[in-house]
Formats: C-alpha cells, sequence, structure tokens
C-alpha cells in the first residue's frame, strides 16, 4: 500500500524545484547582465561634432573632480582618475549626424580585496546605474546645454 502515489510526489518535487527557482534574488553579487550593464553606461547626446563632444567630456570629467590620465582622440577615449581609488572611461561615438553615443565605464578601486579572488588588479566595475546617471551623465548633460548656448549668443 503507497501513502503517497508515486505521481504525486513527482509533482511535489517539480513544483518544490520551481518554487525555488522562481524566488527573486537581490543578491549583489550575482553579475548584471552585458545588454543591462551597456544600458546603464550609455546614454545619447547631441553635439555640433565629436571635437566639441570629447572637449566637453573632458572638461565635465574635470569638474566632478577627476584628473586625465589619457586621451585618445583618435578612438574618442578619455580616461581619468578620482581620489585615487574611481577610474572611469569614457568612449563617443558618432550614430547619426551630430548625435553620439558616450559610454562611460567606471571602476573602484577595492583595498581589501579579497586575496582569493580572481581579481589581480583590485579594481571591480561600478555597476550602479545611479553613479552613472548622477556623477557623469547629468553633469555632462548640463555641459553640453551650456556649451550649445554659448554657441548660439
Amino acid at each position: 500500500m503507497q501513502i503517497f502515489p508515486s505521481h504525486l510526489f513527482k509533482v511535489a518535487i517539480i513544483s518544490f524545484a520551481i518554487g525555488i527557482t522562481g524566488c527573486a534574488n537581490d543578491d549583489p553579487s550575482i553579475k548584471t547582465p552585458t545588454t543591462q550593464k551597456r544600458i546603464n553606461q550609455t546614454r545619447i547626446f547631441s553635439a555640433p561634432s565629436q571635437e566639441i563632444l570629447l572637449q566637453t567630456i573632458l572638461t565635465t570629467l574635470q569638474d566632478q573632480g577627476y584628473n586625465i590620465v589619457k586621451v585618445n582622440s583618435n578612438n574618442a577615449e578619455i580616461t581619468a582618475q578620482r581620489d585615487g581609488n574611481v577610474l572611469i572611461s569614457v568612449i563617443a561615438y558618432q550614430t547619426n549626424p551630430q548625435q553620439f553615443a558616450v559610454r562611460a565605464n567606471a571602476q573602484r578601486y577595492i583595498r581589501n580585496a579579497n586575496l582569493f579572488s580572481n581579481n589581480t588588479t583590485g579594481y571591480e566595475i561600478i555597476m550602479d546605474p545611479v553613479f552613472y546617471q548622477k556623477d557623469f551623465f547629468e553633469p555632462l548633460s548640463k555641459s553640453l546645454f551650456i556649451q550649445k548656448e554659448n554657441l548660439s549668443n
């Protein structure tokens, strides 16, 4: 005599497995999908030229307290560092006439990096979309607006 029929046991096991895997996970150690990371790190801006956009990115980074480490005008790439612990690389590329995609990739130095991790540089990528919006894209947008107003006067 079976107390629990085998088909009900299978249904219970499958339901339990679905329930466990369907739970939301707020663990920050879970990697953000690449597409979401790029969405967080990229914005579209209008500018009269790539040269003006790059100059505006440079001044925005300096206004935000960054020291410019490297500028590669051939690839429209700028690397800067702030407070010795935040490193940001910005690249701008044209998407339409007078329209450019700007992508920022920031990393934070972790002084107490786990010695047993695969991270040998001590830097970890900043994933927080608020960091990119508040610390870079909003100031860049304001700088581009001021640049546009100064050009039209």
